[in-house]
């Protein structure tokens, strides 16, 4: 049964609404001003929603809008508008309408609108509903998805955390590789010590072993300093290698010698250091394939694979893509403060079909682009730019990301009052990351102290 909740101070009207929806198979509710529609919503779970833009009791639409998002923040809602009303309805669309219509109005087209809303309803409760059932799982948190190949994931996350086996992920990038690798240190008993990232494609040759193994001062020309290798800094926590089918296969030898030592020896030290770390690697390599080109030891293979955790790409778990979207959906409207949002159903629709070929990665920018672009409630397929569509769109983006990326750093710095310890926890984003977000927009924390 599809609940329709009908708000309009023209009894007659009403009247032809409520039939209109009943003859279309629809269960309509009627309320003739703005306190009874708030009664009925309180008291009942409604599919969609159609206000008049201007009531007799005195409380506008938008007052109205605002009322009943506080009560049931996932029913969409059409408004019906006459013309002098058209800014307050355009607004509306900005504060989380699903959309309008002038008078006066064509009821098939109605009927279609409230067909697509009921659609992006039952997406979104959908959404809550998953979401509530697996809130206490912070892996569930995290590695987001209901497909069989996603709850796979999490079951080798929970059964790998429990042991201090080393442990191998394998997929395609953008897949989320490092997530998972994050997840699994924080749910093992090594969760209150430090996780150390290092990309072997990332590091020339000539820094690879001073990076992870650390060097003593004058170990070389410009070592005026001591410093603490990746391993070292990671004791008694976690260090993850990620693509370590690009590491040399003169340095894949040292790897391995620590590895089967439990010990590191930095550059120009005599001294040896005993090691108590975890090890997780990644690769969106075949590594059997790179052995048998003599690209990548075997050895270090059956060292580093004790544990496979296989990371689908996007395309091969099409199931998980919508509650995807409602995750970065909600990440990126709270990261740039922009009020409630949301996907119609034509959206959707065209990033389940669309094959993802940068996977997670990709979908997460195409909805930050999405989001920051779309000045309307309701984020529409056409508002979905993928990779083979408008370049000119993709510039316009960057330069509109800019834009909110500095606004939002600098409001906060200034609710940090410039701690960079205390933006990171509010803003849920890594130290480092937040470094170089500053930097690349050159704001100085101590502006704000």
């Amino acid at each position: 049964m599809t609940k329709v909740l009908l708000v309009d101070d023209d009894n007659s009207l009403l009247e032809i609404l409520r039939l209109r929806f009943q003859s279309c198979g629809y269960t309509p509710f009627a309320a003739d001003n703005s306190q009874k529609a708030v009664s009925l919503i309180k008291s009942d779970v409604f599919d969609a929603a159609v206000f008049d833009m201007r009531l007799d009791d005195g409380k506008t639409g938008l007052e109205l809008l605002r009322e009943i998002k506080e009560i049931d923040s996932e029913l969409p809602v059409i408004f019906l508008t006459a013309y002098g009303t058209i800014d307050d309805a355009v607004q509306s669309m900005k504060e989380g309408a699903f959309s309008y219509l002038t008078k006066p109005f064509d009821y098939k087209e109605l009927i279609a609108k409230v067909e697509k809303a009921v659609q992006q309803c039952s997406f979104s409760r959908q959404l809550l509903r998953i979401n509530a059932e697996e809130s206490d799982s912070p892996i569930s948190k995290t590695i987001i998805g209901k497909s069989s190949k996603t709850k796979m994931i999490r079951e080798r996350i929970a059964i790998a955390a429990k042991s201090d086996a080393n442990v191998f992920i394998y997929g395609e990038s953008g897949t989320g590789k490092e997530l998972v690798a994050r997840m699994l240190h924080q749910s093992s008993l090594r969760s209150d010590k430090p996780f150390v990232a290092f990309n072997s494609s990332a590091i020339p040759e000539t820094l690879m072993e001073s990076e992870l193994f650390g060097y003593e001062k004058g170990a070389f020309t410009g070592a005026d300093k001591k410093k603490k290798g990746f391993f070292e800094q990671a004791q008694g926590g976690t260090v993850f290698i990620d693509e370590i089918s690009e590491m040399p296969v003169s340095m894949q030898t040292k790897l391995l010698r620590v590895l089967e030592n439990r010990e590191v020896s930095p550059l120009g030290s005599e001294k040896t250091i005993k090691l108590d770390i975890r090890l997780v690697t990644a690769s969106n390599k075949n590594l059997k394939d790179k052995i048998e080109n003599d690209e990548f030891r075997a050895d270090l293979f059956y060292r580093i694979h004790v544990i496979e955790i296989e990371v689908p790409a996007l395309r091969d778990r099409r199931e998980d893509i919508p509650l995807l979207c409602g995750h970065f959906l909600k990440k990126y409207t709270d990261r740039y403060s922009l009020g409630t949002k949301s996907f119609s159903g034509d959206a959707i629709d065209k990033m389940v079909n669309y094959d993802w070929p940068g996977n997670i990665r990709e979908l997460q920018n195409v909805i930050e682009c999405a989001v920051v672009l779309t000045s309307v409630g309701t984020i529409k397929g056409d508002n979905i730019k993928l990779a083979h569509e408008s370049e000119t769109y993709t510039q316009v983006y960057r330069e509109a990301k800019k834009e909110f990326e500095a606004s939002f750093l600098k409001q906060l710095m200034e609710r940090a009052e410039g701690n960079i310890s205390k933006a990171s926890r509010i803003s849920d984003i890594y130290r480092a990351d937040l470094y170089d977000l500053l930097k690349k927009h050159s704001i100085d924390p101590a502006d704000f102290r």
